[in-house]
């Protein structure tokens, strides 16, 4: 469990650390993934009413168009760009193409927070009725998606003289939790990528700052769909996600947790209980969403 000094949950946000003019007096920029909806739509708009321009992807040209005219209106003096991309069914030359859109321009911060269930027949369901396209499509969106753009941004970042942030969105999922298994799969797999790369930049002694930010349970619109789920303390809505993730980055941190609810909901679960009952407890708690299974 990724747990930090609580004081940490009181200092201030060092996002400001990524932000500064270029020699042409242009402000940075922010690429964000999944951006036209829930926390990247969230991220986005915190970014550009801190100073950021910001670059959105998403899957749907039309959805991102009307997402970057609100952000004109809501910010006149910030710019965006939009490129679209289906991260669940995407090729190489799409990576490149997302790469050309900011080839550029001062980006100075990834956000892979592109990711989910969406290619699944249902948010939750039995691993065995999990389809072979399904497999692939959730491995595409959560892993392959965020690793192969990471691998081409991260030369661009390490290039600059001036601290630079790659911050992942990883989930809680990635401990295991019954009825999300092959999406458990994935996060976990991001989870491990995200610390080696970590290590990897503090060992060259590199000023990209690499982040994975664990997101528990959040009302985003994939879970609004579903009548067993409600917000709550312990599942805040994407704005207040988004929030805690901006709060959390600039402190050298490699993981966290960026909101205290779901630190304390892990603390409850996977520390103070064993590990079959905290199991059973996640499992009742999702067993009402679950997909019926198969005849």
């Amino acid at each position: 469990m990724p747990l930090l000094p609580l004081i940490h949950y009181l200092y201030p946000s060092g996002l400001f650390k990524y932000l500064r003019q270029d020699s042409h007096g242009e402000s940075s920029w922010a690429l964000v993934t999944g951006a036209s909806d829930g926390i990247g739509w969230e991220l986005s708009k915190q970014l550009a009413s801190r100073g950021f321009n910001v670059v959105l992807h998403g899957r749907n040209e039309s959805k991102l168009a009307r997402c970057r005219e609100e952000l004109e209106a809501s910010f006149p003096t910030r710019r965006f760009r939009t490129v679209a991309v289906d991260a669940s069914s995407f090729t190489d030359a799409d990576i490149e193409r997302i790469v050309a859109a900011v080839s550029h321009i001062p980006l100075t911060i990834l956000i892979n927070n592109v990711g989910g269930t969406a290619p699944l027949s249902s948010n939750f369901k039995h691993f065995e009725d999990y389809t072979s396209a399904e497999i692939d499509a959730v491995f595409n969106l959560n892993v392959k998606f965020p690793l192969k753009l990471t691998r081409r941004i991260l030369p661009v970042f390490q290039a600059q003289s001036h601290p630079t942030l790659v911050l992942t969105c990883g989930s809680q999922s990635q401990i295991g939790q019954a009825y999300v298994a092959g999406y458990s799969a994935t996060k976990g797999a991001l989870h491990t990528w995200n610390r080696a790369l970590a290590a990897e930049q503090y060992e060259a002694k590199s000023q990209v700052e690499i982040l994975e930010a664990i997101v528990g349970g959040t009302y985003t619109q994939q879970l609004q769909k579903d009548p067993n789920m409600k917000a709550g303390y312990f599942m805040p809505t994407a704005e207040v996600m988004a929030r805690a993730v901006l709060a959390r980055v600039g402190h050298g941190h490699r993981f966290v947790v960026p909101y205290f609810g779901h630190l304390v909901q892990e603390f409850l679960l996977y520390t103070l209980l064993p590990v079959g009952v905290a199991d059973s407890i996640v499992a009742g708690i999702l067993k009402p969403s679950v997909e019926k299974k198969r005849t």
